[in-house]
């Protein structure tokens, strides 16, 4: 990506929200440079200028969508620490939850990646993000040993792609939260903790996401992290 640092002015989010339709829609390579710029009623010349190329796009948008969710599980994790909740098992719990639900939300670009609808070199860039991924989770779980504490990490940080993938593939929001649940519960038990209730959810901040309610949680034990 060049001179938009981080698509952030209105002309580069355009083209950026237009070619995460239609890439979800036709695929990166059904859809072409000359469709991304006319839904998002620009030129050619600012895709290029923007972004690079098509490729560059697309390495943009998943860039967009990773730091979304870095700033969703932080933020989960964030509410908790401030209702007094330390315990690392309990703080990654809440942010697997955010971040699986907003993959629900993203169904389109996630089930893309996924499947390998990408431009090439692209998967480099993804095992970089998870790399980074597993270093974060290891930091936050925090167990009596180090060894432990990788395995663990690699462990969950690997399956979290597979579950946010069947996740995407849920028909409705209901049918997404139960699976989340679900994966949530048994990730408690793997870290031997008791995972935030759904009915504890509360306090909606972004499209979908659920954070546990903090006094609850501190008053529970309970509190969580992500992925």
């Amino acid at each position: 990506m060049r001179k938009s640092d981080g698509g952030e002015n209105g002309q580069a989010q355009a083209l950026l929200n237009a070619a995460e339709e239609l890439f979800t829609e036709r695929g990166f390579y059904g859809t072409s440079v000359t469709d991304i710029t006319e839904r998002a009623g620009t030129s050619v010349g600012a895709l290029y200028y923007h972004f690079g190329s098509k490729n560059g796009v697309y390495h943009a948008l998943w860039s967009r969508y990773m730091d979304a969710q870095s700033g969703r599980t932080r933020e989960a994790v964030t509410l908790l620490r401030a209702a007094g909740v330390m315990d690392g098992r309990r703080l990654f719990l809440a942010g697997t939850r955010a971040y699986l639900t907003s993959a629900w939300h993203h169904s389109g670009l996630v089930r893309m990646v996924s499947d390998g609808d990408a431009p090439a070199g692209f998967a480099g860039v993804a095992r970089r993000f998870s790399q980074e991924w597993a270093r974060q989770n290891t930091k936050l779980l925090q167990l009596s040993d180090p060894l432990a504490d990788r395995a663990l990490s690699s462990i969950v940080t690997g399956s979290i792609g597979g579950i946010a993938r069947e996740v995407a593939d849920c028909e409705t929001l209901e049918d997404a939260d139960a699976l989340i649940a679900k994966a949530i519960e048994i990730y408690g038990s793997l870290l031997g903790v008791r995972p935030v209730l759904a009915a504890d959810a509360a306090e909606p901040a972004g499209p979908g996401i659920q954070f546990a309610d903090a006094p609850r949680a501190a008053a529970d034990g309970d509190g969580p992290h992500p992925r």
